[in-house]
């Protein structure tokens, strides 16, 4: 491991206030295990390079479709056939409208620190760092593991953000080079789990029973609950995520919970993608739900943000 490991990114967004302390650079992974019926970042899921397809910024000049030397885009539409597309990315790196996107690049650890290391005043005045998300950082742990080592040697904060699915031996490196993790709590049934992500969460709860230990030492574990209407928004799911994150801080670590109420910003990808949103018309959770969640939480967690 060392400067010139690559990963796939799909975006970056500096100079943000959330998802970790103070100001930070935010770094989004592509590649996800889980398939999360509100997921926001659908372009994050599959780790391959895609194209996206904003109707509203076409212009109809058929440049797209005059490149395509696979003839994956079709005449007067221009919509891309995504059995032939190769995801090859002319069409988006000549489409001057806007409407044909690439998502996705590869990049090394060295130019990574570049862009982070352009922002180092903002972090040191406001006490921010970086943030690894996506997609799922767990997916390319070697890369990820390297940028979060190299940047606390050069003493900048580091923190995860991740659904904590991953064989344990094979991700604790990434955990351990973390300062502050953000660590999903979807659902604690496994099957509603399975019916809601696509995988059980045997293995969650396991890592996140693990990361309690590592916890009491130098990092901070946040658990979250992304509350979704008539997904997992249950009192009972609620109560069973509350008293499993008590049990945890019986260990004495740094660790504290938030709910995150669902949002469908998200959505409009889902058809640059050629997909349907799995949650069509969803309405997010009432102020009043949320708060009486939280005070729920609160009779059981010591720490509730």
């Amino acid at each position: 491991m060392g400067y010139e490991t690559t990963g796939i990114i799909f975006n970056t967004q500096k100079f943000s206030i959330h998802d970790g302390d103070g100001m930070r650079t935010l770094i989004f992974m592509k590649g996800c295990p889980l398939r999360c019926l509100w997921c926001s970042n659908p372009e994050s899921q599959n780790p391959q390079v895609e194209i996206m397809d904003v109707k509203s910024n076409c212009i109809g000049c058929g440049k797209c479709m005059t490149l395509c030397e696979n003839h994956a885009v079709k005449e007067g539409t221009f919509d891309i056939d995504r059995e032939v597309c190769t995801r090859c990315g002319v069409c988006a790196e000549k489409c001057y409208a806007n409407a044909k996107k690439l998502t996705g690049k590869q990049v090394t650890v060295r130019e990574m620190m570049k862009l982070i290391e352009k922002d180092r005043i903002f972090y040191t005045n406001s006490g921010g760092g970086v943030t690894i998300g996506g997609g799922e950082p767990l997916m390319q742990r070697e890369f990820v593991e390297t940028l979060l080592q190299t940047c606390r040697n050069s003493n900048i904060h580091t923190a995860i953000e991740t659904c904590g699915y991953g064989e344990w031996d094979e991700v604790k490196g990434v955990f351990e080079a973390a300062d502050q993790i953000f660590f999903d709590l979807k659902a604690m049934d496994s099957q509603l789990h399975r019916k809601l992500t696509g995988v059980g969460n045997e293995r969650i709860l396991q890592n996140a029973s693990r990361l309690a230990a590592l916890a009491r030492t130098d990092k901070d574990l946040i658990f979250r609950i992304p509350l979704v209407p008539g997904c997992n928004d249950s009192l009972e799911n609620v109560e069973q995520t509350g008293s499993f994150v008590s049990s945890l801080e019986g260990n004495g670590g740094r660790i504290s919970i938030e709910i995150l109420p669902y949002h469908n910003l998200g959505e409009n990808k889902y058809r640059w993608l050629s997909r349907d949103y799995p949650l069509p018309k969803l309405e997010k959770p009432s102020k009043e739900k949320v708060e009486e969640y939280k005070e729920l939480l609160r009779k059981n967690c010591r720490h509730v943000i």
